[in-house]
């Protein structure tokens, strides 16, 4: 009998394992449950136990485990009674006690509807009450199989009905066999995961993903890849039909907060192949990369197939390089290195700029002066222009998609020295931080900079000697400027930076990137870490250096004008306008010593003798001096009448004294001789308690010298 109990539990399983096993390669979750049964039962006798027994009623407890794996088998284990009387009336019937454990394997089908099958065995303990009134007790192995079907209301409570053949194996024969029929319910408990009222119902995923082809991650430009892609894939319908929806997803775990993803609109159609591209929006923790590392990633597409959502992941690796690398198929791409608001740049370009905030206004300009002092700090500081071996420029700009090694300013503050492109970043980025506006210059195997002076080109004119030293574009000047020549004087540099533009520009070899219109492609991004302290050279030092280039560049561009005002002065006999003239020309360029021996030398006769008296007053007030600039412009109003630029030097050297009742008085004569000025210079009318002076008018240094 017990060859027949196991073909028959072989039979029923086969029926069930097929259709299960093909279910779960794309349907079934890894989730686990305990579920709990109260079962009440009534057997029917079979073969030779219908001639003892009438029937069997009673009930049991059981419960399941679903162990935490895709294919969906479980293990029970239960524990139940049966009262079974006999045919004969007079006997006592038969009471059955059992606990045992099996083996079985559910299918959830249309949503709630469930069917399993089970096989179990175990141990029975039989007992009835002799003729004699003695208790008989005995025991021997059960077996079982059977299967049911089952409903489910919840997620967790369910109802089942089924049936089962029971055999309680006895010596010589079996004890009781028979089928029975039960009807309960059941209580699910998760252990791991989660479930539904079943699993979908949903067809299989029929997206075929192929030819995934990442590029080389580059951290630096992490912000890029949200609307640049990484890398490509190909993926091919081969459902029975179109589908719609296609979202395509990609997440990098650790160095993304979510996935990137974006919705294909245009349908698929049956059969259809199409290449996708893949985007991905990283997290700050990339930059933490100091060497290349492989990751893992996942590609998950998802779509809509008849009105079903279906979807289907991918794992592929990806490479991410250190965060100081990048290549050269676009020389933009060094933008996103130039960190403006590094707090050791902005440390860096601050103080700098305080310590040569109080140095007096040059006609050159100031973003002409703070690259002079960025390039002299630089030099004093201990920079040094050193070409990596490794990853020379050179070559690598030639070779284009070779990997560069390129720092970051922090870094070359650091370790002092760097190539021509960590030279570029560093000083664009001093430069930056304190909102002059530069450049990046590209000419073969080599990359330098260019700073924006703020003027046009009709200022430029009037100011530089030689216009073909400087860069003009979109009626915007630019300075040229070489930065690998830490050893030279800034004249130098500025010599050698105008001239590979005039070699390479005409040549149409030439590239200029702004920097601001660059940072719209390649955003700069932030080095993470607390940056190292810095200290600047000595204050006095670098003002002695700069003030030593501003006379030196002053002097080359008045070159020109100076030797021909002089040969008319010295062929008109000292006429007191050319004197003037020379004068005025010195003084905006800062020589002092030579605008005030032009302005003596003019006669008390001339009638220029107040304008240069007046024109002495501003060299005074412009070093400060303002009692004597005062004194200078007293002299002057004694002969020059009724006018307003001498008026409006009084009342500043006033003001600047304190004396703001007597400034008062100027300023409303002022506003009668001349409103514009006024208004120009409208805090001189405030008494003092005006003291933010916002305009660059209002500027001790800006005065209006008299022609």
């Amino acid at each position: 009998m017990i060859k027949y109990f196991f073909k028959l539990a072989a039979g029923l399983m086969m029926l069930l394992v097929l259709p299960v096993t093909l279910f779960c390669q794309n349907n079934l979750s890894d989730y686990s449950t305990l579920t709990y049964s109260v079962s009440p039962r009534y057997d029917l006798p079979l073969s030779d136990s219908i001639l003892q027994y009438k029937y069997g009623l009673g009930g049991q407890v059981s419960i399941d485990y679903k162990p935490p794996v895709k294919f969906p088998f479980y293990l029970t284990f239960d524990a139940g009674y049966m009262y079974s009387p006999f045919q004969i009336e007079w006997a006592t019937p038969l009471h059955t006690v059992f606990t045992g454990a099996g083996l079985g394997l559910n299918y959830n089908f249309l949503g709630r509807m469930m069917a399993d099958i089970y096989v179990k065995g175990g141990y029975y303990g039989g007992f009835l009450t002799a003729l004699s009134n003695d208790v008989v007790f005995g025991g021997n192995p059960f077996v079982e199989v059977g299967g049911g079907m089952g409903f489910y209301f919840t997620p967790s409570f369910s109802i089942r009905a089924g049936a089962s053949y029971r055999q309680l194996l006895g010596n010589p024969e079996a004890l009781f066999q028979s089928v029975g029929f039960y009807l309960g319910a059941s209580y699910r408990i998760p252990l791991k995961g989660s479930f539904d009222i079943g699993p979908s119902t949903k067809t299989p995923f029929r997206l075929k993903i192929s030819n995934i082809k990442y590029e080389d991650i580059f951290p630096v430009f992490y912000k890029y890849y949200d609307d640049h892609p990484i890398g490509k894939a190909v993926i091919k319908n081969d459902e029975n039909g179109e589908i719609e929806n296609v979202k395509v997803s990609l997440f990098i775990k650790q160095y993304m907060d979510n996935p990137k993803s974006y919705v294909i609109e245009q349908p698929f159609k049956k059969g259809e192949q199409r290449g996708v591209d893949l985007f991905a929006l990283f997290n700050e923790n990339v930059l933490g990369i100091t060497e290349g590392a492989k990751v893992s990633s996942q590609i998950t597409i998802s779509y809509d197939f008849k009105g079903d959502e279906k979807s289907g992941t991918v794992t592929n690796t990806v490479m991410l390089l250190n965060r100081n690398a990048s290549i050269w198929d676009d020389d933009r791409r060094a933008a996103a290195f130039i960190t403006a608001r590094d707090p050791l740049v902005l440390k860096f370009s601050k103080n700098l700029m305080s310590i040569i905030r109080e140095e007096p206004e040059n006609a050159l300009g100031n973003n002409f002066m703070f690259l002079d002092a960025v390039h002299n700090t630089l030099s004093l500081y201990g920079m040094t222009y050193a070409v990596d071996p490794k990853t020379p420029y050179k070559k690598l700009h030639e070779e284009k998609n070779a990997v560069d090694f390129l720092q970051f300013p922090r870094q070359t503050l650091d370790y002092k020295a760097g190539d021509c492109d960590d030279l570029s970043i560093l000083y664009a980025a001093l430069l930056e931080a304190v909102n002059i506006e530069t450049a990046l210059i590209t000419v073969p195997g080599h990359i330098y900079i260019a700073v924006y002076l703020g003027m046009n080109q009709e200022d430029a004119d009037s100011i530089f000697f030689n216009r073909d030293d400087l860069i003009l574009r979109d009626n915007k000047v630019w300075l040229p400027f070489e930065v690998t020549m830490q050893k030279s004087s800034f004249l130098q540099a500025w010599q050698k930076g105008s001239a590979e533009w005039l070699k390479y520009n005409p040549l149409g070899k030439a590239g200029f990137y702004t920097v601001p219109d660059a940072w719209k492609v390649f955003e700069p991004v932030g080095l993470p870490g607390e940056p190292a302290d810095i200290n600047l050279p000595d204050s006095d030092v670098i003002r002695k250096a700069v003030d030593s280039d501003m006379k030196k560049a002053s002097e080359r561009e008045i070159s020109g004008k100076v030797k021909n005002l002089k040969e008319r002065i010295k062929q008109s006999g000292n006429n007191a306008k050319l004197l003037n003239k020379l004068g005025v020309i010195y003084a905006r360029y800062n020589l002092y010593e030579k605008a005030e021996e032009q302005f003596l030398k003019i006669p008390d006769t001339s009638g220029y003798r107040g304008i240069a008296l007046a024109n002495i007053g501003n060299i005074r007030f412009r070093l400060g001096e303002y009692k004597e600039s005062l004194r200078y412009y007293k002299d002057a109003e004694r002969i020059l009448k009724d006018n307003s630029i001498l008026q409006l030097n009084i009342t500043r050297a006033e003001y600047e004294l304190g004396n703001f009742d007597i400034a008062d008085k100027h300023y409303n004569q002022l506003k009668i001789v001349s409103p514009e000025l006024a208004e120009r210079y409208s805090y001189l009318g405030s008494g003092g308690k005006d003291v933010a002076r916002a305009s660059s008018a209002e500027e001790k240094g800006d005065v209006l010298w008299q022609e």
